[in-house]
């Protein structure tokens, strides 16, 4: 009788073993769903309000045939993001929107004494524009138009469809709702050709020959006797056809600019590793040989470089496939850039992409209306309805600036420059310009990191190229 006791509790022993060996390695949630009275999530910033998750690319006021823009980091463009989405917000009836025909409004836009366009690149959600939305509308916002006639302000809500609301009671002009510092712009053409016959762009080269593409024609020779001075190598830019694939638009005035220190942001790492992992025991943390810190729990990794670069990778949330909604991925988007280092002032959401299960989203750094781009900088994020899979973030903050302003050289002559520099690539006469802006280039060199200003230059059949916007000269 003892024997068989001494049986069954050793089998019960053996059994409850079993149990709890396959509940400890497979029976384990992950930490993000178990719930702990003992730990909770640290914030370094408040997420963001819906309204500010996602803000214009670009403002662009028109009053006749005038044309002002504002970009982001410009006093001008927070100043008016911040009055139109109030007027949206407090004024903006969404039950009374009527459809509208998108062929209508190109007649309102040409006839109006002035209209205000908010261009959103990556799109908006319209409710997190107007409350009460969400019902009726599901439209993500890709521009948004006031055109003021009479005594009444229209605003026409560009998405998938065009909605129209009536705003009674606003004249033009709203002195306070305007921009009070306008900066005149241009749009270009579809068409551009380097014509080194006309005064105004530029015909002969400078004596550095690699420092400038162009310079000014004396006005006293004609268009004939200055392409027959033009050296052989910069013969062939007379041919070439420039389509401009896209809306353009460039200011009329010089564009003054300067080289401005950077300096990496500072994130406490303590608090940063708790908030990929709510209890550092779980976490094992190695050093590898490059200096890089790595905390992993076996499920999720976090890589801390030298540099200051993290990176952060959840396969097996990526591996789970689900859909999501463009509105909450934004949502929980936001709410994890708060979680995971926090929101800097500079800091604009410049693109979002749907990926498979999920959505790609990049924040990246502006100053004085310029982006910074070069490198790894900025933040990347793949989200999903279980989280964050990866995550990248490279944040510089902005200081002062190294010297006095200098004016761009012009965007005629860095064109000239770009195709000069590329021209073994170029195949035929004709060239598309996907994208042309000044800008801020990451430049490292002798342990010191700058924001140089360039000119950001993209054909299609070249690829993106970075100039000086002194020199011209390429920066690499």
């Amino acid at each position: 009788m003892l024997e068989k006791l001494k049986s069954i509790l050793l089998a019960c022993l053996i059994l409850s073993s079993l149990f709890l060996t396959y509940h400890l390695w497979f029976g384990r949630p992950p930490l993000e769903k178990g719930s702990s009275p003992y730990y909770e999530y640290a914030y370094f910033t408040p997420a963001p309000l819906p309204s500010a998750i996602v803000q214009p690319s670009e403002i662009i006021f028109s009053e006749g045939e005038e044309i002002y823009l504002f970009y982001r980091g410009e006093q001008q463009y927070i100043d008016l993001c911040e009055k139109g989405l109030q007027l949206i917000e407090d004024r903006l009836e969404v039950e009374k929107a009527a459809h509208a025909a998108k062929e209508s409004i190109t007649e309102r836009l040409k006839t109006a004494p002035a209209t205000l366009v908010y261009n959103f690149n990556p799109p908006v959600p319209l409710e997190y524009l107007a409350t009460g939305s969400a019902n009726r509308y599901t439209n993500n916002i890709e521009k948004i138009i006031f055109i003021w006639e009479r005594e009444q302000l229209d605003v026409f809500l560009e998405g998938e469809d065009l909605l129209c609301i009536t705003v009674p009671g606003i004249e033009y002009p709203q002195e306070d709702f305007l921009p009070a510092i306008k900066k005149p712009y241009m749009r270009l053409p579809s068409l551009l050709a380097l014509d080194f016959g006309s005064q105004d762009t530029g015909a002969e080269p400078d004596n550095t020959g690699e420092a400038s593409a162009v310079s000014e024609v004396e006005e006293e020779k004609t268009p004939s006797e200055a392409i027959e001075e033009i050296p052989e190598e910069l013969a062939f830019l007379t041919e070439v056809e420039i389509n401009v694939a896209s809306d353009i638009y460039l200011p009329l005035e010089d564009i003054y600019a300067a080289e401005v220190t950077l300096q990496k942001e500072e994130l406490h790492q303590e608090k940063l590793i708790r908030a990929f992992f709510l209890d550092l025991s779980m976490a094992r943390r190695i050093e590898e040989r490059d200096g890089a810190l790595y905390f992993t729990n076996g499920e999720k990794g976090l890589r801390i470089y030298p540099s200051g670069l993290l990176e952060y990778t959840a396969p097996h949330q990526e591996r789970r496939h689900s859909d999501i909604s463009y509105s909450a991925a934004l949502q929980k988007g936001a709410e994890s850039h708060a979680l995971y280092g926090g929101w800097l002032p500079d800091i604009y959401l410049s693109e979002a992409e749907k990926v498979e299960g999920g959505y790609r989203f990049i924040w990246r750094a502006f100053f004085d209306g310029f982006v910074l781009e070069g490198g790894d900088i900025g933040i990347e994020m793949l989200i999903n309805e279980q989280g964050v899979s990866f995550y990248r973030r490279m944040c510089y903050v902005f200081g002062e600036e190294l010297a006095g302003r200098k004016p761009f050289r012009s965007y005629k002559e860095a064109l000239a420059q770009a195709l000069l520099l590329k021209k073994e690539r170029l195949t035929k006469n004709e060239v598309t310009l996907l994208s042309l802006k000044p800008v801020y280039y990451l430049l490292q060199e002798e342990n010191i990191e700058k924001a140089v200003p360039a000119w950001h230059i993209n054909f299609a059949e070249t690829g993106v190229i970075y100039l000086h916007w002194d020199t011209l000269e390429p920066l690499i």
